[in-house]
């Protein structure tokens, strides 16, 4: 592990997939990653909301893997993400394995193999290393950021809301996607390119495969990109009894099986408050209403050109967050996932698990019409 990658762990309800439906149990567990770095996003308290949790905190994490596609011959890094909201922090201390609670089964007892330095945010969540010997509390990188989250923490509240997700160079991981999107190239530089959340539970199946970014310059101040994923399948979850005549429709009428859909961005480089996604007839708010993973037909903003405003970046305004949140890939500005780990898509990235091609949605169609005629 980089020395400046740290653990990771969560209190969270176990949950299971009942006939493709996520359902949370009342039984609740800790769960530890490894490989994990910190990034603070700063949200401002709502005025008629005086108790609303005003720092969020994103946890990343990577794993290795071989290709899973002939079409992806090279190794690849699966990039995860959670981000979720506090308003405490406790301070650092080091906890020491409890020997005569070696074998007991209940996780929330640290039972080893050495002492941890270890604060908790909040009531369910807690970042923490290794105590290692000749190392001072204060130099570690847990005590660093413990003491960066309560500066966060205490800090006076903003006006408005700091909607960059920023990326230290502290993994071998991040460093990769750091270059890429920071790359000296002028023409790069230029070029607008989303970050994709998508839950990981949801990528067994329904995983994005390609991705395209068609841009073009409405004037010197507005640039415009419509995104194309093309994702793996379209796995039911609300009705998944339906899966297997569901993709027989799609194999008779769109000549695929795999999932297209589109939306664009809207950049505007003078002033970035105006900057906008257009999700039509793909956004996973209907009717007001917020959609997650459960739900597999919803189509919101339905033949309408609504102008959404972006609520994250990720480390420039020129990368977008982006949150495919529904089983039918119904997407939006916001996570309506936040208790699920969500994959992490950067493309272009030397070791993406996803490609990055500049077509616009009308050739991606035609060249799936020809590939599968």
């Amino acid at each position: 592990m980089n020395s400046e990658e740290v653990w990771f762990s969560h209190r969270e309800k176990i949950y299971q997939i009942k006939k493709g439906k996520i359902e949370w149990t009342e039984e609740k567990k800790i769960w530890t990653w490894d490989r994990c770095t910190v990034s603070l996003v700063k949200t401002p308290i709502s005025p008629d909301n005086a108790s609303s949790k005003r720092l969020r905190v994103v946890i990343r994490s990577n794993a290795n893997q071989n290709q899973t596609s002939i079409k992806v011959n090279r190794p690849m890094t699966l990039r995860f993400m959670l981000g979720f909201d506090i308003e405490k922090v406790s301070e650092v201390r080091i906890e020491r394995p409890d020997p005569d609670m070696q074998y007991h089964k209940d996780s929330e007892i640290w039972t080893g193999p050495k002492e941890r330095l270890i604060f908790q945010l909040d009531d369910d969540y807690w970042i923490w290393g290794w105590n290692e010997e000749g190392v001072e509390l204060k130099s570690s990188i847990i005590y660093k950021i413990n003491q960066e989250i309560l500066r966060h923490l205490s800090a006076p509240i903003p006006d408005s809301s700091d909607p960059i997700f920023k990326l230290e160079p502290n993994s071998t991981s991040d460093k990769m996607v750091l270059s890429h999107l920071m790359s000296p190239d002028e023409s790069a530089k230029r070029r607008i390119l989303p970050v994709i959340y998508q839950p990981a539970v949801d990528g067994l199946k329904n995983f994005v495969r390609e991705v395209y970014c068609a841009q073009k310059d409405l004037d010197d101040n507005i640039s415009e990109v419509e995104v194309t994923l093309v994702f793996n399948d379209e796995q039911l979850r609300k009705n998944a009894i339906w899966n297997y005549i569901y993709r027989l429709f799609r194999s008779i009428h769109y000549n695929r099986t795999k999932d297209i859909e589109s939306f664009n961005i809207r950049i505007n480089k003078k002033d970035p408050s105006k900057s906008c996604f257009i999700f039509k007839n793909i956004y996973s708010i209907k009717d007001g209403e917020r959609y997650g993973l459960n739900e597999d037909s919803i189509h919101g903003d339905p033949d309408c050109e609504v102008e959404h405003k972006i609520s994250y970046y990720f480390v420039d305004f020129n990368h977008p967050v982006v949150f495919v949140n529904t089983s039918n890939h119904a997407m939006a500005e916001h996570d309506a996932n936040q208790t699920l780990w969500k994959w992490e898509y950067v493309p272009g990235v030397m070791d993406s698990p996803v490609s990055l091609g500049s077509k616009s949605r009308a050739q991606v169609d035609s060249e799936y019409n020809r590939r599968n005629a």
